[in-house]
């Protein structure tokens, strides 16, 4: 018979066994995710696979890539977010340093340039010179460093600067080059975590921690499970790896040779024998190519399901997915609300810091998300600033972010270099020379040239831009230069135009600006309008103008563009004296109206149109040489804009154009451009070269240019072929490479 006092010590051990039974049956399971780029997307697969079959994921360490995913997950992103983070534009966008012209501030953008290459110049204040040709990085950190700030910035605020308080606890590693170590962060800010794990040398800027720069931690340790063990000691570890060790190189092969002595070789095993490895052999996916996503995610997913029976028996603990959702709904719900208020700004003097605090502010004290990224990608737009790094470290007390921006200012001095190649008479040399100083007034001067058997020109042109609550600039240019058109009836066409502008800008919202401003200029246009021996001058003239221009331009390219769109109205008064071949003075009004825009039908293609309306008052001229050199032109296209073609010239016409675009690749295009030009009234000659009108509405002309083009980046290169139905030959073949840009005409 059992009294009462064994019966109570009865209950305390069945108590204690079965709470020991409970404690030893809850194994924590540890997920360790390799490095590796791209293919670093089968992780998201492969969680996904875990936590539909209620898997937990206790802890979780990864390098790069992995700690992407990994640092995602570990603050309540769910792998079907994830999924949709990476195929969305911002996270291309920002893998490939590109910043959407539709969050530029169109407002800072100076004049194109045909520039393939920079050399910077700065001058310390020692006196000495340093000289950079190649840039610190392939792509640009600027979206990247904001969009940091949405993804990681509130799961940042209720951790206390420990990632153990994450919703899933949390480890990365990047590298420290200088020392030659791995660094493990465990604490800190998440969002600079991530980012120093994942920059890869000479492709992302690096990341600076305590004044240590920080690469991708696949140079010392691209698998850290060795980190797993040391920091988390998990019952069961599970180990994914989408990578391997660099080949040992050939004597020939430079780049195999520099993985070889920079990335260390990384031990892709687990140091548990109480665990699962998952090896992907992906080495066809490009380390960068994220278009694949569905493809690994997939390859991840199912690879968990083939192991999934020993899973389940090696842990035996479930965590239901209802439940872990419940888990992120609550952490979710303390994430704070982003509210920012106007930011400390260092690494600039304090006229600049005024000047930049100003993009900040609003008409309330705090502001959201929205106005942060509208001010910081304003702030970025102007190409006087090199570098700006936005942080924001959550204040309890205000219950506001507070946001610290580390700016660095672009070198003063630029050469720039560029030019073009063509099978016509295209083939450019461009040579440029640009001073930039943003201290009270931000000041752009440049003077440049270009020399070319088609044009020849120089310009010189300043901008000065005046910091008030309604931003505006004052910009002057000088401009010489010269077209040698080929034509069929004008062999030996060359106009010849020297002229100067000022003009003042203000913004219309981020995507447009207005220009006002007068200009006044000589010009000239020599030609064989007999075929006789000797060019003859047929035309001189001194123009003066008032103009009028607004534009709005979001287009992702200036010569072969796929997104976006540029909308433009114009408005000039011209005074026009004719000095030879008599005197004459004329006054005319002179309107243009231009839609250009891209419309994205599918992920491959794309279809753009095009709208173009120019009406001038301008009276005809009584020389059909001169009436027709005069006219305003219709060249839409790369090839037509080194033809003179007598067709699309006209004071009043109407043109429009459908773009089909279809993209073969990220960098490789083919599209079709077909144009339908009507002229209000053609401009006709006589059999005494005089000039008359036809009949209202009597022609129209068409060309069409089908192009397959490949986007360099900084250069395109397209071969193509087009149709004229004005010209005498109809067909024309030819190839281009480069960047063919020609400063305006005085008129344009």
């Amino acid at each position: 018979m059992i009294n009462g006092n064994e019966m109570k010590k009865l209950a305390q051990f069945l108590s204690f066994f079965i709470i020991l039974s409970f404690t030893a049956n809850a194994q924590k399971v540890g997920l360790v995710l390799s490095g590796g780029g791209a293919p670093g997307i089968a992780h998201i697969g492969m969680i996904k696979a875990l936590e539909e079959n209620n898997i937990p994921i206790d802890y979780i360490a990864g390098t790069s890539i992995g700690a992407i995913v990994g640092g995602m997950y570990a603050m309540g992103i769910t792998p079907d977010e994830m999924i949709g983070i990476l195929k969305s534009e911002d996270f291309k966008n920002w893998m490939k340093g590109e910043i959407s012209p539709l969050e530029r501030y169109y407002f800072w953008k100076n004049d194109p340039k045909p520039t393939l290459a920079e050399l910077k110049i700065r001058f310390d204040k020692s006196g000495s010179i340093k000289m950079k040709l190649l840039p610190s990085s392939y792509v640009s950190s600027a979206p990247m460093n904001f969009a940091f700030i949405p993804l990681f910035a509130q799961a940042n605020a209720l951790k206390d600067e420990k990632f153990d308080n994450l919703l899933v606890p949390f480890r990365c590693v990047a590298s420290d080059v200088y020392n030659k170590q791995a660094v493990v962060f465990r604490e800190g800010d998440l969002g600079n975590a991530i980012r120093a794990s994942m920059t890869f040398p000479f492709m992302f800027k690096p990341a600076n921690n305590d004044s240590t720069l920080l690469f991708d931690g696949g140079i010392y340790d691209n698998f850290p499970a060795g980190v797993m063990q040391k920091e988390f000691r998990p019952d069961y570890t599970i180990g994914s790896v989408v990578a391997h060790n660099t080949p040992k190189a050939s004597d020939d092969d430079l780049l195999m040779q520099l993985q070889n002595m920079i990335i260390s070789r990384t031990d892709y095993s687990l140091p548990t024998t109480n665990g699962l490895l998952l090896k992907f052999d992906l080495a066809k996916v490009d380390v960068f190519d994220f278009s694949k996503v569905d493809e690994l995610v997939k390859i991840g997913y199912d690879s968990v399901m083939k192991h999934l029976d020993e899973i389940k028996s090696r842990v035996e603990r479930r965590i239901s997915k209802q439940e872990m959702n419940l888990r992120r709904t609550a952490f979710k719900a303390k994430f704070p609300d982003f509210k920012f208020q106007v930011p400390d700004v260092k690494g600039v003097d304090s006229l600049q810091q005024i000047i930049i605090k100003r993009y900040f502010k609003t008409q309330h004290i705090e502001f959201g998300l929205e106005e942060l990224k509208r001010s910081y990608f304003n702030l970025i737009s102007d190409q006087r600033l090199e570098e700006v790094f936005p942080q924001t470290v959550f204040n309890a007390a205000t219950g506001q972010f507070d946001l610290k921006l580390n700016i660095k200012n672009a070198d003063t001095w630029k050469v720039q270099l560029g030019g073009n190649i063509s099978s016509g008479n295209c083939d450019q040399a461009f040579v440029g020379l640009t001073y930039q100083n943003y201290k009270k007034l931000g000041l752009t001067a440049s003077i440049d040239g270009q020399l070319g058997k088609f044009y020849s020109g120089a310009s010189v042109s300043s901008r000065l831009d005046i910091p008030s609550k309604q931003p505006w600039f004052l910009q002057a240019n000088v401009v010489t230069h010269q077209f040698t058109y080929a034509a069929d009836k004008f062999p030996a066409l060359n106009q010849n135009e020297t002229y100067g502008k000022l003009a003042i800008g203000f913004p219309l919202t981020m995507k447009g600006r207005l220009e006002l401003g007068m200009g006044y200029g000589f010009m000239s246009d020599n030609y064989n309008p007999e075929n006789i021996s000797e060019s003859k001058t047929i035309d001189q003239l001194r123009l003066g103008s008032i103009f009028l221009k607004a534009e709005s331009n979001t287009l992702n390219n200036s010569t072969y563009p796929t997104s976006g769109h540029n909308y433009r109205i114009s408005a000039q008064f011209i005074n026009g004296a004719y000095t030879q071949p008599t005197n004459r003075t004329d006054s005319w009004f002179q309107y243009r109206i231009l839609s250009d825009q891209y419309f994205q039908i599918s992920r491959k293609f794309t279809l753009g149109t095009y709208a173009e309306l120019t009406f001038s008052t301008q009276g005809l001229l009584p020389d059909y040489a001169a009436a027709i050199t005069q006219a305003p032109s219709f060249q839409p296209t790369l090839f037509s804009k080194a033809i003179f073609d007598e067709a699309y010239r006209a004071n009043r016409f109407g043109a429009i154009c459908l773009k089909p675009v279809y993209g073969l690749s990220d960098q490789l295009q083919l599209r079709n451009e077909t144009y339908w030009f009507l002229p209000y009234q053609s401009i006709l000659r006589s059999a005494d070269n005089s000039a008359y009108y036809s009949q209202p509405f009597s022609t129209s002309h068409w060309l069409s240019e089908t192009a397959l083009v490949y986007d360099f980046k900084v250069a395109t290169a397209s071969l193509f072929a087009n149709y004229n139905s004005a010209s005498a030959g109809h067909w024309h073949i030819g190839f281009n490479v480069g960047v063919l840009l020609f400063n305006p005409k005085f008129k344009e």
